[in-house]
């Protein structure tokens, strides 16, 4: 008999978790694109379920998407940013990244 999850205990164990937050990009049909989250794994399955559907929010990315996606890691911002410090982090680093790599940011 397979083991019972407790809910509760995995509903608090992931409010109480710290966000890890990182700038990344995600690569499809030849084009990049630069954006910004606290759950890497979460966009990364909103991204490929959006394409899938044919319904991604991103600017341009449905129309580019050729059946992959590609999704890695660029930086990781530092844990001890509060809301404001982490907005201006993100906006700053997500421009960068995307001069840096031709790339679209992101901007939701």
């Amino acid at each position: 008999m397979p083991a019972r999850i407790d809910r509760r205990a995995a509903r608090t164990a992931a409010k109480e978790a710290a966000d890890a937050w990182v700038i990344y990009a995600a690569r499809t049909g030849g084009k990049t694109w630069v954006g910004a989250t606290p759950n890497l794994a979460a966009a990364e399955n909103r991204l490929r379920f959006q394409l899938r559907m044919g319904s991604c929010t991103v600017a341009g990315m449905q129309a580019a998407h050729d059946g992959t996606l590609t999704v890695d890691t660029l930086e990781a911002l530092e844990a001890d940013l509060g809301p404001l410090a982490r907005a201006d982090a993100v906006k700053a680093r997500r421009a960068a990244w995307a001069t840096r790599l031709d790339a679209t940011p992101m901007l939701r």
